[in-house]
């Protein structure tokens, strides 16, 4: 559909009208008027769809994100757009593009992007940050291991409660004070099998994040 430089103009310019924080009015107008955007010249169209593509981090509609960053990485890829007002593109698409993964909870996904954005930009904290976060979300086998055997360990000391109450008292008396320290070691057991597990996916998740980042260094010192 061919649109008059008169249009372009009129809906360039009501669509910049629009508040920047209103995010839902930025997403209603681009997707109300998405053929006419397309028609502008290159630099208002790509203006206008990263504004949206904006809207849509904010609002958190990362099904749509996802597509966007997707268009617009090959159209920064194909038109050799490196900078945009000041900041590298390629770095704030991509960074999008883990961040929505990451909400959808897809996190070898956002893994395998913020280790992509590292490789590239070893100086980026925050997608240290995200990386990190998205290796703890990734349960390994042995913590649920470590889960099971504090559950285990939890019910095994109640029924020893349970004995010690209703059993020990009348029937063998002598056993009250082995039975107490059973429970009570059954409980600190308990207690270690979980503490000690997500302790240590913890360090895990964190050396296994600081390494990457420092081979990342190496093969690319931060200027």
């Amino acid at each position: 559909m061919y649109f008059l430089p008169a249009e372009r103009l009129r809906l360039y310019r009501n669509f910049k009208s629009i508040e920047v924080g209103d995010f839902h009015a930025i997403i209603r107008f681009y997707e109300q008027n998405e053929d006419a955007i397309r028609s502008l010249d290159f630099e208002e169209y790509l203006d206008c769809t990263l504004i949206y593509t904006d809207a849509l981090y904010e609002a958190a509609d990362h099904g749509k994100l996802l597509v966007m960053c997707d268009h617009l990485l090959e159209v920064v890829i194909m038109q050799n757009v490196d900078q945009w007002g000041g900041e590298d593109l390629y770095h704030q698409l991509l960074f999008k593009k883990a961040a929505s993964w990451y909400h959808q909870q897809e996190f070898p996904k956002a893994e395998r992007i913020l280790k992509e954005i590292i490789r590239i930009y070893p100086a980026d904290k925050l997608a240290a940050v995200y990386l990190n976060r998205a290796l703890l979300h990734q349960k390994p086998k042995w913590l649920f291991q470590a889960r099971a055997a504090m559950v285990g360990f939890a019910l095994l000391a109640v029924l020893v409660i349970a004995l010690e109450i209703l059993a020990v008292p009348r029937f063998f008396p002598h056993l009250l004070v082995p039975m107490q320290v059973a429970h009570q070691l059954l409980i600190g057991l308990s207690l270690s099998a979980i503490s000690l597990g997500e302790a240590g996916h913890s360090l895990r998740c964190w050396f296994q994040t600081r390494r990457f980042v420092h081979q990342a260094r190496k093969r690319k010192p931060v200027a």
